[in-house]
């Protein structure tokens, strides 16, 4: 359930060691969350316009299940997929003041800058500690810590940061699909794909994150995707992680897709609301 948390952190780790020159820029302190800073809660959305205020209509029937899992599980991420997202598409919008066309909006939202980051042993040793909270299903053997953590160990790096997030969904919310890409002097950082959809008073998601490891030279890419997919509910909610081998296999939101995958994959973790009541597994 720290997906998100954790990826950030191994990207964060990659701009550590990948050292680039340019003009030094200081770290917003929203880039480097503390690995054990308790999860918040799906921002709302706070865009004017149409697409903020359908956005606003689709997940306030949800909030009293992610409010209870929010506040009974304060260690679990998940939870916030897909209001996150939807969230910032509303906003990613009203910047890009993008306009419905035959019912669908379709745009990109992009951002580029040139940043340099710095860290001690400390920062990177909390973000090997967050990594090891969620073991890998795939490692072979015991993780191994660099023991230059353990003194006056440091790392700058950085270069020129790109980001897009491009959007295709309908008007009304009914459903749609996010590509979210970033590189880092021109090599792939994070590739996240996301879509949703609506069909009898639930809201069906599936989110997946390229998996890809760290090590001293930077990002190793591989082509598995960590995905989370669900189903919310006004009186509850069920979101499963698993693991698939490359993108043609991410299944695209929908109800038949969820019950498909009930019986197709085996979960590395799973979020239940049900009866006023969460379950986390594991």
């Amino acid at each position: 359930m720290k997906k998100r948390a954790l990826f950030a952190g191994l990207v964060l780790l990659t701009l550590l060691l990948s050292g680039c020159g340019g003009d030094p820029a200081p770290l917003a302190p929203t880039e480097t969350p503390a690995p054990t800073a308790p999860p918040q809660q799906a921002p709302a959305v706070e865009a004017q316009g149409p697409l903020a205020d359908a956005a606003r209509a689709l997940l306030a029937p949800y909030e009293a299940p992610v409010r209870l899992a929010a506040e009974q599980s304060p260690a679990l991420l998940t939870y916030a997929i897909p209001g996150d997202l939807i969230s910032q598409m509303a906003l990613d919008a009203a910047e890009a003041g993008a306009a419905a066309q035959d019912g669908r909006y379709q745009f990109t939202w992009s951002q580029s800058g040139r940043h340099t980051y710095t860290a001690n042993a400390l920062h990177i040793a909390q973000i090997e500690a967050a990594s090891a909270l969620t073991p890998d299903p795939h490692a072979t053997g015991e993780p191994v810590m660099d023991n230059q953590q353990m003194g006056d160990f440091s790392a700058s790096g950085g270069g020129v940061f790109d980001r897009t997030r491009a959007y295709d969904v309908a008007e009304n919310l009914s459903e749609g699909a996010a590509e979210i890409t970033e590189t880092l002097n021109g090599a792939l950082s994070l590739h996240e794909l996301f879509s949703f959809s609506t069909e009898d008073g639930c809201l069906y998601f599936v989110d997946a994150l390229l998996d890809q490891a760290v090590d001293l030279d930077g990002l190793v890419a591989t082509s598995r995707y960590l995905a989370a997919a669900g189903v919310l509910r006004p009186d509850g909610l069920e979101i499963i992680e698993f693991s698939v081998p490359n993108r043609d296999q991410i299944p695209a939101a929908s109800a038949a897709s969820w019950q498909a995958l009930q019986g197709s994959v085996t979960p590395l973790s799973r979020l239940t609301v049900e009866g006023g009541r969460v379950h986390a597994q594991p």
